[in-house]
């Protein structure tokens, strides 16, 4: 998690294992799906002038095909459902602040289906991070 392009030698060294061991188990975790191996970039530095979290409220007959929908705009990078007072929960990016006004005011409502949105602009991160707490007690 702290480094995706660690060689399994060091990795097995810092863990005391042979390197057939941390290749072997790395590859049935990315052949199962458990891991995958990614490269992050700042949004920012790309290009990217907006992140916003979109919150919307959904028809519940609906809601498949809206995710399934939301699934193929470019702008989202994360989408789940949720509890609470909304149904989904998206994150999107956007070039600018005209992408993000057609993203709501356009091409949002033609997906149909969607009573109520909220939006919400982030002007800062503070934590970023894609790594999860050891589990091991």
């Amino acid at each position: 998690m702290e480094d995706g392009r660690r060689p399994f030698r060091t990795i097995a060294q810092s863990l005391g294992v042979p390197e057939s061991t941390v290749r072997f188990r790395a590859n049935r975790l990315l052949r199962e799906g458990s891991l995958r191996i990614v490269a992050m970039a700042d949004p920012h530095r790309v290009g990217y002038e907006i992140l916003a979290i979109i919150l919307l409220r959904i028809r519940p007959r609906a809601h498949a095909r809206v995710v399934e929908a939301l699934q193929a705009f470019p702008e989202v990078q994360y989408l789940s459902s949720c509890t609470g007072r909304f149904d989904l929960v998206l994150q999107v990016v956007c070039q600018d602040q005209e992408a993000l006004r057609c993203l709501l005011a356009e091409r949002l409502p033609a997906v149909g289906g969607i009573l109520e949105s909220e939006t919400n602009l982030e002007l800062a991160v503070h934590k970023f991070k894609y790594a999860y707490p050891n589990l091991a007690r």
